[in-house]
């Protein structure tokens, strides 16, 4: 373990994992509280991650109000979509005008890293979907106190575990050399749109499920680096086999459920990644490692409440049409 300078790649790694797991903790203690998701379970804790990147967390919100605007004073005048509809075009705009924002900002002069674009693709949709079921002032005063204190509690934990004890772990297991996998921003995209049209524009009662919306993406991403498979492999099958045991002497439904599975997911993901630098010498993103770190509770969560035959089968045409898509784009680039 190593000590890191404040701003520097291990740092700022270091910075985004904690910092999202600890918003992971203040969304689920808020809902318990007041029974209130703001953009699920994952949108603080991204956009408190991503506070490092001031400008990205402002677009990824405008991004969002945009898409409520669209739904609630266009789309709800037109026809009166399902909840999931809704929620599937949140994630469509969020796609677009996530695109649009890339464009631009790589004309920008000194563009910034972009190592949670990933879940930046969802987390519009997520929060566009709280605006309409809660409205706009429960969405956003709780979001307006709940990211700054996230953060701040953030980089003191960095500071603590980082600088002064030193307990860093990035140096061990991350490189700036391996990040971002190639055409990140493309796949995640295909993904989410693939997922939608999977778990949305097929036969209902098949009842589809695509192991989270980016998984498919991340997935073919990763045919560059296949560790990275084998650790998604590995991380799940080990979350579900602590998991499903336990689960059958304490039942657990939603984000009570969620949560025990991501902190899970986090602790197999990292085990295994240090184990994997350890004896084969693999090196992994830094700040997008936080992506993986929660794909496989995911995945579990898609398997636990809709079986291997629903979910694998979701997976595997999310994966075709991703593959389709991206892979000659890969092998030509």
């Amino acid at each position: 373990m190593t000590s890191q300078t404040m701003g520097s790649y291990g740092f700022i790694t270091d910075y985004v994992h904690l910092t999202f797991l600890l918003g992971l903790i203040v969304s689920y203690l808020y809902f318990r509280r007041r029974q209130i998701s703001v953009g699920g379970s994952l949108a603080v804790g991204y956009l408190a991650a991503a506070l490092y990147m001031p400008l990205n967390v402002l677009v990824t919100l405008l991004v969002s109000m945009f898409g409520y605007l669209l739904i609630r004073f266009v789309i709800l005048k037109i026809f009166l979509p399902r909840p999931r509809q809704i929620f599937a075009i949140g994630l469509a705009v969020g796609v677009v005008c996530g695109g649009l924002w890339l464009a631009v900002s790589e004309a920008l002069p000194g563009a910034q890293d972009r190592g949670l674009a990933l879940v930046g693709v969802i987390v519009p949709g997520m929060l566009c979907n709280s605006l309409i079921k809660q409205g706009v002032v429960h969405t956003l005063v709780p979001l307006g106190w709940m990211v700054p204190v996230t953060a701040v509690a953030g980089l003191g934990l960095t500071l603590l575990t980082s600088t002064v004890l030193p307990l860093s772990l990035a140096d061990t297991f991350t490189s700036s050399d391996v990040e971002p996998l190639p055409l990140l921003f493309l796949v995640s995209a295909l993904s989410v749109l693939f997922a939608v049209l999977v778990q949305e524009g097929t036969v209902r009662s098949w009842k589809l499920r695509t192991g989270g919306y980016v998984t498919a993406g991340m997935i073919i991403a990763a045919l560059t680096q296949l560790s990275y498979i084998a650790i998604l492999a590995v991380a799940t099958l080990g979350v579900l086999a602590v998991y499903v045991p336990f689960s059958r002497r304490v039942p657990l439904f939603g984000k009570d459920r969620f949560i025990l599975l991501c902190s899970l997911s986090f602790v197999f993901v990292t085990a295994c990644e240090i184990i994997a630098a350890q004896v084969w010498g693999v090196r992994f993103g830094g700040p997008q490692n936080v992506v993986f770190c929660v794909l496989p509770a995911i995945i579990s969560n898609d398997l636990v409440q809709y079986g291997v035959k629903r979910t694998s089968a979701g997976m595997g045409l999310s994966l075709a049409g991703c593959a389709a898509v991206t892979v000659p784009v890969m092998a030509w680039v």
